[in-house]
């Protein structure tokens, strides 16, 4: 079984959890071209094809893994805080009063520089898939985290999702309207 990392933002690890997040989306690289009636579908290695030509295909891997495989959460974090359990504390659960002010100021680390004897959360892949960004249901979108403000202010939880997409990966050019291929990975807290 291999691990792997996998950076969260503050308010996706508190979804994950309070059991709100049981999938993530990640954008596939590279990109398949855009072919009109493309299509991206697992082969018997466990791997993804899509066709290039339509003569032949190209095998793409899932940096993430494959179901069974584990990911241990980024997060940001600070160490060595004297009043916390094992001296470490965690940004998106962090209430102390005591720090964060002039007398005791804590240097968050981000979440990039998390080691992986200081993740407290690790996740089981349970199902992996490619498609469409914009192919995400409603469904789908609630289990990527989607809180429910008045069901994400009456747009429905799809809507929700594309806004946080877009806050992600549109610098990135992989915006809700380019409508990128994306990974969509399955898991569970193990």
């Amino acid at each position: 079984m291999k691990e792997r990392p996998i950076l969260f933002s503050g308010p996706m690890v508190k979804a994950i959890l309070e059991g709100r997040k049981t999938q993530t989306r990640r954008v596939l690289k590279p990109q398949p071209p855009n072919i009109k009636g493309q299509q991206v579908w697992p082969n018997k290695n466990g791997d993804w094809s899509y066709w290039i030509d339509g003569s032949f295909w190209q095998d793409v891997k899932c940096f993430y893994g494959v179901p069974g495989n584990r990911l241990w959460v980024r997060e940001t974090f600070a160490k060595n805080i004297p009043w916390c359990p094992h001296g470490l504390t965690y940004r998106v659960d962090h209430i102390d009063a005591r720090g964060d002010g002039p007398a005791h100021p804590i240097k968050w680390r981000p979440s990039i520089f998390m080691p992986r004897w200081a993740s407290r959360i690790t996740l089981e892949i349970t199902g992996i898939r490619v498609e469409r960004v914009q192919d995400i249901s409603d469904d789908d979108a609630k289990a990527e985290g989607i809180m429910e403000l008045g069901v994400v202010d009456r747009g429905g939880y799809r809507s929700g999702f594309a806004d946080l997409w877009d806050s992600i990966n549109a610098k990135q050019g992989f915006g809700w309207e380019q409508n990128p291929w994306v990974w969509v990975i399955e898991f569970k807290v193990s």
